[in-house]
């Protein structure tokens, strides 16, 4: 799960998801890394600029800084999990139906999620261990813009 933090409203073209106004605060983009190169090239495509957008983040990544990663090493696809955990979560919202999950035709979800303050890492370890057996929820700090939240 991406964390970046997004300081001024902003109106950005999301692909075939149309324009959408952002607003201030950070948002949670939850995703997988089973692709070649895993963790590490997925965080460092994250972190350049993307010129040509390959997924719906890159566009989000427009207005946004990308402050940590919140990730498990897992064999399982577990990021559907995820986004259902976050979409019950009373901090977060969903603001983009199908953000990052667009290739599930009949599902109105998302893996976008925005919280108005920061994110806090221990809810986010705690609830892991809570619901999935032998799993642990690490972070990778990636700027330390309002690292506030545990």
């Amino acid at each position: 799960m991406l964390i970046a933090a997004v300081g001024r409203m902003a109106r950005i073209e999301i692909g075939r998801l149309g324009t959408h106004e952002i607003t201030p605060g950070f948002y949670a983009d939850v995703g997988s890394a089973f692709g070649a190169g895993g963790l590490r090239a997925r965080i460092g495509h994250h972190l350049e600029s993307a010129p040509a957008p390959h997924w719906h983040i890159d566009y989000l990544l427009r207005c946004a800084v990308p402050t940590e990663v919140w990730f498990t090493v897992s064999d399982r696809r577990l990021e559907h999990h995820w986004a259902e955990l976050l979409e019950k979560a009373p901090n977060f919202r969903m603001p983009i139906s199908r953000f990052g999950s667009s290739d599930y035709h009949r599902s109105r979800a998302s893996h976008l999620f925005h919280a108005k303050r920061h994110p806090s890492f221990r809810w986010f370890q705690q609830t892991i261990r809570e619901h999935f057996e032998n799993v642990l929820a690490e972070r990778c700090v990636l700027s330390q813009q309002d690292s506030t939240g545990d």
